[in-house]
């Protein structure tokens, strides 16, 4: 069994940007692989990234899990916040409830969200 995982991604540029963004407007220290992992999937759907104050409180560096009560989330958008959460701090949500449904390209940022958060 090889010792080291080795998984090459791509992101977009644009993602790239926002993520960039998030980490340095949070000041996210480069070893914190929950709070990257959290700040990769917000940044990677625009419908999140637009709404990120509503989704994360910059100035306590903390997540505002009432904001999945706000009916104006699609399913898809809650179930990625969802995910988000759990990959900051556990918070309650299985995977069949986060990838039940969702889009390609979602499916794919859940996924590599969760790549983050594991191998870093």
């Amino acid at each position: 069994m090889p010792s080291k995982v080795v998984i090459r991604v791509e992101i977009e540029e644009d993602h790239l940007k926002r993520l960039s963004n998030l980490l340095e407007r949070d000041k996210t220290h480069i070893e914190d692989k929950e709070r990257i992992a959290l700040f990769y999937i917000l940044s990677g759907k625009d419908s999140l990234y637009q709404n990120i104050d509503k989704i994360y409180d910059f100035e306590n560096h903390t997540i505002k899990p009432e904001c999945l009560n706000d009916g104006e989330w699609t399913s898809e958008d809650r179930k990625l916040i969802a995910l988000a959460f759990n990959l900051y701090n556990n918070y309650e949500i299985t995977p069949l409830e986060v990838f039940w449904g969702l889009s390609k390209d979602s499916f794919l940022l859940a996924l590599i969200g969760i790549v983050e958060r594991v191998y870093g």
